[in-house]
Order: structure tokens, then C-alpha cells, then sequence
């Protein structure tokens, strides 16, 4: 789980860069918008990588949710994309609720 969780965020963070190499440039470190429950302690006590997963989870759910969930909790806890590893409730507006740790681990 360990070793998915550390390709996926790498895969994760090298679109995103992708992404904003046609963008104006900025300095600014990734940042949760302030519509989302605030990052739990699980994740601010984690490290950075995880932090910015997390962030960019909520920031990019429909990339997120195209990525089925491969470490078999979907079968213990109705997971049914990779979404649910990180993100527990989202409301009508795509704001996080609920966060999920299971990809804390």
C-alpha cells in the first residue's frame, strides 16, 4: 500500500506540474482552499508528500476518482475509486466533509 500510495502521489504531482508549466509562474506552495474541512492532524503530522496529496485530492477529485482503489478496501470498506482512500464525504459543491485516513497508511 505503501509503495501505490508513493507512485501515485508522484504520479499525481508530475501532472500537476505538467499542468502549470503553461501557466503563469508562481511561488505560492500548494493550499487548501478554504470550502474544505481543514486537513486533520493524521495528515499535518504526516509529511509533506502526503500533505499535498491530500490537498491535491480535494482539488482534483474527478482526476482522482478515475483510479481504482487496488489495496483491497473496497471489499472491508465500500471504497470504489481511489477517492475514498482520501476523501470520505464530499458535498454538493465538491467541498470536503469528511476526510479519510486510510491512505495514511
Amino acid at each position: 500500500m505503501r509503495r501505490f500510495s508513493a507512485i501515485f502521489a508522484t504520479g499525481i504531482l508530475a501532472a500537476s506540474l505538467l499542468t502549470g508549466c503553461g501557466a503563469e509562474k508562481s511561488n505560492d506552495e500548494l493550499v487548501l482552499d478554504s470550502k474544505h474541512l481543514p486537513l486533520p492532524d493524521y495528515v499535518l503530522n504526516a509529511s509533506p508528500i502526503v500533505k499535498e496529496t491530500y490537498i491535491m485530492a480535494a482539488k482534483y477529485p474527478e482526476v482522482i476518482s478515475s483510479v481504482p482503489c487496488y489495496c483491497g478496501c473496497y471489499e472491508q470498506d465500500g471504497h470504489v475509486s481511489n477517492l475514498d482512500c482520501f476523501i470520505g464525504e464530499m458535498g454538493s459543491d465538491k467541498e470536503v466533509l469528511e476526510w479519510d485516513p486510510m491512505s495514511i497508511s
